[in-house]
């Protein structure tokens, strides 16, 4: 695989590097709440998901956005999806364990953390990580809200699964 440059380092890829430090920083700096198996899981998920979800709807038949600057995988490309969505999604997640949602508590938890990433997608946008072409910014308020209400169902699928196999760490 080859990984392009950009054809132009401007706005795209300083929102990236400024949201990669943003996020990145307090998602390492957060006190270890889950296993290792947990936390791999959840980043490789969320790497899956952001890839999948963008190979469906941003490359034909669909072709409803563009990422960064071209339509080949470049390096902020790369970024995007390996560094930043699965800090991201752990800050969700991590939140949603600590602060013990359960019950209808749930609904507004998703519902809040999917108008969060809303709101973060359209600064992207304004910074052209984003370049719509037929997508409309409140289809990714559904889509958040999938996005975070599977990465819940998976936490505590791992969880389960942890605690039913006695996987025990040291």
């Amino acid at each position: 695989m080859i990984l392009y440059p950009p054809i132009k380092f401007d706005e795209n890829e300083w929102f990236i590097i400024v949201s990669l430090i943003l996020v990145l920083i307090p998602s390492l700096l957060l006190p270890n709440r889950f296993s290792p198996l947990t936390v791999i899981f959840m980043m490789l998920f969320n790497v899956f998901l952001g890839q999948t979800t963008d190979y469906i709807l941003a490359v034909p038949p669909y072709d409803l956005y563009d990422v960064n600057d071209r339509p080949d995988y470049e390096i902020f490309d790369f970024i995007l999806y390996f560094l930043l969505y699965p800090p991201a999604a752990y800050l969700v997640i991590y939140l949603y364990s600590k602060w013990t949602i359960k019950g209808l508590y749930i609904i507004p938890y998703i519902v809040g953390s999917a108008a969060l990433s809303v709101g973060l997608e359209s600064v992207a946008h304004i910074f052209h990580v984003f370049t719509y072409k037929g997508w409309k910014l409140i289809y990714s308020f559904a889509v958040y809200h999938a996005v975070w209400s599977l990465n819940i169902l998976m936490l505590h699928f791992v969880q389960s699964f942890i605690k039913k196999y006695s996987i025990k760490y040291k």
